[in-house]
């Protein structure tokens, strides 16, 4: 979040005074403070560097009274574009230890393509906006742009973490298990990607996934392809002009159960796309220690549907219980639990997942060893297999392909009939905890819960069945920058109107009733996976509604979506906390 840095005094390596300060002059503790003083340092690129492809554009800059609000960069004269400002620069404080204060956020970083800008010599500076209004402009330097050389990949490994040379007592990542190798990835002619599975055509879907040419090597040997197309505003916010910059982060999670405990190199090389010269660059290396045994080896997944803080609901909470007790009773409202699970062992002959459990409020209700079964979800609808492991994923599949049919099949999905586990007393109405525990095939490991999420159980008694259905975009914690699209789908009997909160207060509304452009979208997909759906609701249920961050401080705010039907009747069906980061532009 961008803040003004005040009242700290600071020598670097150019400083420009006004007043009584001398120019390159020291103020030292105690002595007379300059009416004004700038103090900044560009460290990239040096004057008369010669630059080509993305030209990383850094430095720091600080002013002791008037405090610097904006810096941007200036190409020949004319303004580029806005820098990253207040990033931490410990060696600014490390540099000068005898100041006063301690100036850690007085970075700034920006870039521009050389390729927009014809070979030869430019003008290059920084203007700094202050507090109070004023501006300078600072650092005016001649820079050499060379379109003919080429550029390899540029990137940052976040994951594992490097290890800091200057603490001594500093150790590497300790992993176990399927480890999240993390980063980005950006090159100025494109990273080098295909669709996955092979005989994809057409934009990327839940079916269809970019993997790009960002391999990830364990000593030296290429193990696999990450991840990509994830979203990174901090690298747009850093190479604004670079296509692509937006959804430039890849993930690899890595099964280091494929190799022995002990220390180990992680390196990540990625290939850009240069039709005249392929460039590959190692855009980081690390060093890890892995620790595979008992303790840190297990079955991870997670529930995928309901939501947090979802609804179940069912026709009545006073009726009383039906004379057969049966379950599934025709005509109940029927609600379901979805997701995944997967297992790790370092032993091959007690790997797999043996059963799957459901549980309300820590009570097992259902196992997918004893309960897997056909129920028909729908009335006159065609029974389907519920209670059960080992549905068809394949978005697990391609997230974790190292795990083959084990990600493959790793769904799970239980049948629930509200009504009839309200009047057991296993659920009640308000606020209840579900959990999936899961049992594997080893004897000796004792069964874990994989997830556990908030649900609220509502009865239709005022004759209104609650909205429910998926917020697909963004997900938990997601970064957004700008104006971010929020999407998924929503049940309700005709959806009037899509009302959008930000930490309670209304953002804005979609009004235009059952339009098939903001609200009752098409969704093909959703109608496929969940057939039990009434018609139409199942088929136009999609909807999309354009937020605009930039209202709002940074930082981690949330997001809640209210629905109206034409009835009138309106209720929150979904919560969820997001992060907004545009450095306060």
């Amino acid at each position: 979040m961008r803040r003004v840095f005040q009242g700290v005094a600071l020598v670097a390596a150019a400083v420009v005074a006004v007043g009584t300060a001398e120019a390159g002059g020291i103020t030292k503790r105690g002595s007379v403070t300059p009416t004004r003083q700038t103090v900044f340092r560009i460290d990239s690129p040096k004057v008369n560097a010669t630059v080509f492809g993305i030209v990383d554009v850094t430095g720091y800059v600080f002013d002791l009274e008037r405090g610097v609000s904006q810096v941007t960069l200036m190409l020949d004269g004319v303004a580029v574009h806005d820098a990253d400002i207040n990033l931490p620069r410990e060696d600014v404080r490390t540099r000068y230890p005898g100041f006063q204060g301690e100036p850690l956020a007085v970075g700034f970083t920006t870039s521009f393509l050389a390729r927009n800008y014809a070979t030869g010599s430019h003008t290059l500076a920084i203007r700094v906006r202050y507090s109070n209004g004023d501006q300078e402009i600072l650092g005016t330097r001649t820079v050499n742009v060379d379109n003919a050389r080429y550029q390899a990949p540029i990137g940052s490994l976040d994951r594992p973490r490097p290890t800091n040379p200057a603490d001594p007592y500093a150790s590497n990542d300790i992993v176990s298990g399927p480890f999240a190798v993390t980063g980005w990835v950006l090159d100025d002619v494109g990273i080098r990607k295909r669709l996955s599975p092979t005989g994809c055509t057409g934009a990327p879907s839940i079916d269809c996934r970019w993997l790009a040419d960002v391999e990830v090597m364990v000593d030296g040997r290429v193990v696999g392809q990450s991840v990509f197309y994830l979203p990174r505003p901090d690298a747009l916010h850093a190479h604004p002009d670079v296509p692509g910059a937006l959804n430039s982060g890849f993930q690899m999670n890595l099964d280091t159960t494929n190799f022995s405990n002990g220390p180990h190199t992680i390196s990540v090389r990625a290939w850009d796309t240069d039709p005249d010269y392929v460039k590959s660059s190692i855009i980081g290396t690390r060093e890890i220690w892995i620790d595979n045994n008992y303790a840190t080896l297990g079955p991870f997944g997670r529930i995928d549907f309901p939501m947090p803080n979802g609804h179940f609901f069912t026709c009545s909470c006073n009726g009383l219980p039906p004379v057969s007790g049966i379950e599934y009773t025709p005509g109940n409202h029927f609600d379901w639990v979805a997701g995944w699970v997967i297992d790790q062992n370092d032993n091959w002959m007690y790997e797999g997942i043996k059963y799957v459990e459901l549980l309300f409020d820590g009570v097992p209700v259902k196992s997918t060893w004893l309960d897997c079964q056909p129920v028909c979800m729908a009335p006159g609808g065609m029974p389907m297999y519920a209670n059960c492991y080992g549905i068809q994923r394949h978005d697990i599949a391609y997230l974790y392909p190292q795990f083959l049919n084990d990600a493959k099949y790793s769904g799970f999905f239980f049948a629930v009939d509200t009504d009839y586990w309200l009047r057991q007393g296993k659920l009640h109405r308000g606020l209840n905890y579900i959990s999936a525990r899961v049992g594997t095939m080893d004897p000796t490991r004792p069964p874990k819960i994989i997830d556990q999420i908030p649900v609220q159980v509502r009865c239709n008694e005022d004759l209104d069945e609650p909205a429910f259905g998926e917020l697909e975009r963004p997900e938990v914690m997601q970064d957004m920058v700008g104006v971010e699209l929020v999407k998924g789908w929503v049940i309700d009997y005709y959806v009037k109107e899509l009302w959008v909160w930000v930490d309670g207060v209304l953002d804005g509304k979609i009004t235009t009733g059952c339009d098939g452009v903001h609200l009752c979208i098409r969704r093909d997909d959703v109608a496929f996976k969940y057939p039990w759906l009434p018609y139409p609701n199942a088929l136009f249920n999609g909807f999309e509604y354009q937020l605009d961050t930039r209202k709002y401080v940074d930082g981690i705010h949330t997001l809640v979506l209210e629905t109206k039907d034409t009835a009138n009747n309106r209720n929150f069906w979904v919560q969820r906390e997001v992060r907004f980061n545009n450095f306060n532009r």
